[in-house]
């Protein structure tokens, strides 16, 4: 209101806009009131319309229905015509029809007449349906022949048209039906009367889909738009676009009507929903009322009540008007009036307010009073400045924020000095800190008093706060400083410049040189300074006296008052103050330092020799090796070495595990004493790590076979240790340069190579790298690539091969011998694979891969009632050494069903000899103690002592067939063979000769006792079908041709 009057100056505006808005207001409420219930009216004067329209036709319907029902009852004693129908005489059916027909279209306004015979196909009709296509199968027919009485209802009759329809089936005494007459009237002389009694127009709607686009040609009371079908019982009515859009989009979501602007008239319109018989379909019947009439004189009465009230109203306003105009100029008089005595005093008073707060400002101090009764706050300016508040903030919410800014503990001191002066009614004055928004920690010095009211009871506390942050922060820094420098563990002097005498030392000064105060004031600085050798020494400070340098540093020596040195590390600058000049000396005691340093180089020296050398051989270790090799083998050193050699020591493993780890550090010790004499002018020889030694030669002319056969002839001689001798060798592999290549790292792995070929070949040896070796290196790997995805694509399969009593020919065992289908190479057969195999991880999951399909054979094999004796599978000593080998026996023997005393486990002599011998003796006897039989492979050919035959847990053993290929021809391989079969025989272990080709062969060994053999001369290696036939022919009469 103030805004409008213009600061309640012209009060005559906002009341002229307050009459007519009034004014306003009350006349278009008054004309929405009378819409709304002229519009109220008209839609329940339809909706009662509708109403009584909906229960009119539902009437008629009903009517029309019992009356059809009614005439089915009486053509029931037209026996005529069901006798004509019953022997299907359409010719009189028909006639009978047709007479019926005229006589019902009079009387009962029937309009379709059909008899329909017992497969419910049309007889006769009594109405012409020429020019209409078939109709679908009435709904109500397949009712009433399946309830066997009348069905009625609302349907499309045969002219595409709502009719009301009764269908009655007829049977015969036998229950047979004879025929189903069906009876229909139109619904649209209903509509019409109904429309014109109430002066409503009455639109039957349907979709379009029922009411066909082809069949609007004939039935033309239809109009077919978009997609429904409508026809007005007033032929003269059609559905104008709106009304018709309204049909389509709306007629399901109105049920009191809506009002629908129909070019220059206005209609309410209103649908009522009748399904039909078949429950799919539906009947909308639009209601539609003209009620342009209605509205148009609604309209003239709301113009016509408009004008008398807007001519009513100029005559009020311009009475009000002039009343106001005068009050008007009586309120601006006075307005004006008081309007100059509060300007006038209210300058006086802000030219007081700015005069304080620009004092408050400038000094930093703010006001603030509280009411001790009410506890109301009043700050001035300064306090939000000071406290760092916003100064919309109320003073209540200021004096709360400033409260939690503060430490409890403060604020509890606080409220205690201002109690006491509140008791007294006397004053205050007291420091605090407090801790603003922005983080800045201020500190505040307040001043103030308590003043008594009329009662003479304390009534206002009445203060000022003053920041002093800036003075207090700066005598606090100054004693800070004081206390900092007088605790430093630097030694500070202040000296004046003139003299050089000392004027101030601080107590670390002091302790050092053992001076008290008053015995080092009045030194002067040569006094304490000193050289190397102790005498007095002497700095040059016209640098900086002169101003040429401000700061001066140097290392010296300082001397304590007993005459002893200690090194200083000092920093001088010149200073004033009060007119005086001074040099400020600060001295670090590097005594410490000095020392560390002098240990730094001594440790750097001994961690240069743990990191380049090791201390078991007393040779330079890896890292060495790795840096000289970057010198050495530079492309831009003129003097490349020679050749490279990569060693280690044979069988270092089994000197561990016999002797113990002292043992094997005693050889590496002697070897690298060994090694260090041996290369003497021809190279320098470096620990690579465990029991290899990599050495490189001295230059390029360093002779390598001298070198090597050197290694060879003095690490052979033996070594001694606790009493016992050990016999080392060493296996030796060279790469030369620059024929194998200039790259250290390259010839490294060249040599590693070789030195692989020399342990292949039987260790206690040197090899030269070749290309083959490297090609074969290829090949393995290549080999290796492919044996793992040959065990993941299982191309692994097994051949069997049986063992036969000699004597008795029955069959003894069958061993089991694993082959590999190759995708490019064809069948492979172990000698190809099994050697990488065994260099790899692979001997595990190929071991449980033949297990498995062994058992699997061995469990076949029973089902099939065929005795095998045992299944037979070769043991590999990596599989042995894995830690598998048990739980996969386990679990095939569990998984096939197969008992392990159908089992046999050949395992070779080497597995006795290496370092894991006594976990494979002690695995051995865990599979024995299972049932399995475990018989030594490829006998005679290892190293095995005749006491592993007789201490290990060994079944039977097969002798090689090296020794059954020189049994006729060799007189020593055939006393051998004896030997050990009557050895066997005293041990009560089995025999299986392996490799028995021919029948010489084969009589003379049966000569020699009663025992297996195996070879081509009685089947070779075949697959299972092969086998189980092998072994169904020969039960009892082997014949030894082979297979």
């Amino acid at each position: 209101m103030l805004r409008w009057s213009e600061g309640g100056r012209e009060i005559a505006r906002p009341l002229k806009t307050v009459f007519i808005s009034f004014f306003l207001l009350t006349v278009g409420g008054l004309v929405l009131h009378s819409a709304v219930v002229n519009y109220t009216h008209l839609r329940e004067d339809l909706q009662n319309q509708s109403e009584n329209a909906e229960k009119f036709l539902l009437r008629q319907e009903e009517l029309g229905t019992r009356g059809l029902e009614q005439a089915l009852t009486t053509l029931t004693q037209q026996n005529a015509l069901f006798d004509a129908a019953n022997y299907r005489r359409r010719d009189l059916v028909a006639a009978k029809v047709n007479a019926l027909f005229a006589e019902m279209k009079g009387d009962q306004r029937v309009t379709e007449f059909t008899v329909y015979g017992p497969d419910l196909i049309p007889i006769a009709r009594g109405h012409d349906v020429s020019g209409y296509p078939a109709v679908n199968r009435s709904s109500l027919i397949e009712t009433a022949v399946a309830s066997g009485k009348v069905a009625r209802g609302l349907e499309l009759g045969e002219f595409y048209t709502p009719v009301v329809a009764a269908v009655r089936p007829y049977f015969d005494a036998n229950g047979k039906l004879v025929a189903v007459i069906r009876l229909a009237m139109s619904f649209e002389v209903p509509l019409r009367f109904i429309g014109e009694t109430l002066a409503l127009d009455l639109v039957e709607v349907l979709p379009a889909s029922i009411v066909r686009p082809h069949i609007a040609k004939t039935i033309e009371s239809w109009d077919l738009r978009n997609t429904l079908a409508s026809r007005s019982a007033r032929p003269e009515f059609h559905l104008s676009p709106p009304l018709l859009e309204w049909a389509r989009t709306s007629r399901y979501d109105n049920s009191r009507g809506s009002l629908i602007r129909d070019g220059k008239r206005l209609r309410m319109v209103r649908a009522i929903t009748r399904p039909l018989a078949d429950k799919s379909t539906f009947l909308d019947i639009l209601i539609i009322k003209d009620v342009t009439p209605h509205i148009t004189s609604f309209v003239s009465r709301i113009l016509i009540g408009l004008a008398l009230a807007t001519l009513l109203a100029l005559v009020a306003g311009f009475i009000a008007f002039r009343m106001i105009q005068k009050l008007q100029a009586t309120v601006a008089a006075a307005h004006d009036e008081l309007e100059r005595a509060v300007a006038a005093k209210t300058k006086a008073l802000k030219d007081s307010e700015s005069r304080l707060l620009e004092a408050q400002r400038i000094t930093s101090l703010g006001s603030w009073e509280r009411n001790l009764r009410t506890n109301e706050h009043h700050w001035s300016e300064e306090m939000y400045r000071i406290t760092g508040l916003p100064q919309n903030l109320s003073t209540d919410a200021a004096y709360a924020a400033l409260r939690r800014m503060s430490p409890e503990a403060e604020m509890q001191r606080i409220k205690r000095v201002q109690a006491q002066a509140i008791k007294t009614c006397g004053t205050f004055d007291y420091r605090y800190q407090f801790k603003r928004g922005d983080g800045q920690t201020r500190t505040l010095h307040v001043l103030g008093y308590v003043m008594a009211g009329e009662d003479s009871q304390p009534e206002w506390i009445i203060g000022t706060t003053h920041d002093v942050t800036e003075q207090y922060n700066a005598m606090e820094e100054g004693r800070w400083l004081s206390e900092i420098l007088e605790a430093s563990l630097n030694e500070i002097y202040v000296v004046d410049a003139e003299t050089l005498t000392f004027d101030h030392a601080n107590a670390c000064a002091l302790v050092n040189l053992q001076y008290g105060m008053e015995e080092l004031i009045g030194l002067r600085m040569e006094d304490i300074l000193a050289d190397e050798n102790g005498a007095t020494s002497t700095i040059d400070l016209a640098p900086l006296l002169n101003g040429e340098t401000q700061l001066h540093r140097f290392n010296g020596l300082h001397r304590r008052k007993d005459g002893t040195v200690y090194p200083v590390e000092t920093h001088i600058q010149i200073h004033s103050a009060g007119g005086r000049r001074f040099v400020v000396a600060i001295c670090n005691d590097i005594s410490e330092r000095v020392a560390r340093e002098k240990e730094t180089l001594l440790a750097r020296s001994r961690a240069e020799r743990l990191a380049y050398f090791d201390a078991l051989t007393n040779l330079p270790n890896r890292a060495a090796c790795q840096r000289d090799a970057l010198i050495r083998f530079n492309s831009d050193s003129p003097n490349l070495p020679a050749f490279l050699l990569h060693l280690d020591i044979d069988n270092f493993k089994r000197i561990n595990d016999t002797l113990g780890h002292s043992a094997g550090d005693a050889c590496l010790e002697d070897t690298g004493e060994r090694l260090r004499l041996c290369c003497a002018g021809l190279g320098t020889a470096y620990r690579w790590g465990g029991d290899e030694f990599v050495i490189i030669a001295q230059d390029d002319d360093s002779d390598l076979e001298e070198l090597c056969e050197r290694l060879k002839l003095v690490m052979r001689a033996p070594m001694e240790y606790d009493g016992q001798q050990i016999w080392p060798s060493v296996s030796i592999g060279a790469a030369r340069s620059p024929e194998d290549g200039t790259d250290f790292d390259q010839l490294l792995v060249k040599a590693d190579l070789a030195l692989y070929n020399s342990k292949d070949l039987g260790k206690d040896r040197w090899t030269c790298f070749t290309g083959d070796l490297k090609e074969s290196s290829d090949q393995e790997a290549t080999l290796e690539l492919d044996l793992r995805r040959a065990i993941r694509s299982d191309e692994f399969f097994l051949v069997y091969q049986p063992q036969v009593n000699l004597r008795t020919q029955e069959v003894t065992g069958i061993e089991a011998l694993v082959r590999w289908q190759h995708p490019t190479r064809g069948v492979l057969s172990p000698g190809v694979f099994l050697p990488v195999i065994e260099k790899t991880n692979l001997a595990a999951p190929l071991g449980q891969m033949v297990i498995d399909k062994a058992v699997k054979a061995a469990s076949e094999l029973e089902k099939m009632n065929v005795d095998f004796c045992r299944m037979a599978v070769n043991l590999s000593p990596s599989h042995l050494k894995s830690g598998l080998l048990m739980n996969d026996f386990i679990d095939a023997m569990t998984r096939h069903g197969v008992t392990p005393d159908k089992l046999k486990a050949e395992v070779l002599e080497s597995v006795f000899l290496d370092e894991t011998s006594n976990h494979n003796a002690l695995l051995l006897q865990e599979l024995h103690d299972l049932g399995l039989h475990i018989e030594l492979d490829d006998f005679g050919t290892g190293f095995a002592s005749l006491t592993h035959v007789a201490d290990l847990p060994i079944n039977g053993l097969k002798i090689d067939r090296s020794f059954t290929a020189k049994l006729l021809t060799d007189q020593k391989k055939e006393i051998v063979i004896n030997h050990l079969i009557h050895l066997a025989r005293s041990l009560d272990i089995n025999v299986v000769c392996e490799g028995v080709e021919t029948d010489a062969q084969f009589d003379r060994l049966r000569m020699m006792g009663n025992f297996s053999v195996q070879g081509y001369l009685i089947a070779r290696p075949m697959t299972f079908d092969h086998l189980t036939d092998w072994l169904a022919s020969v039960q009892g009469d082997i014949a030894f041709n082979g297979v």
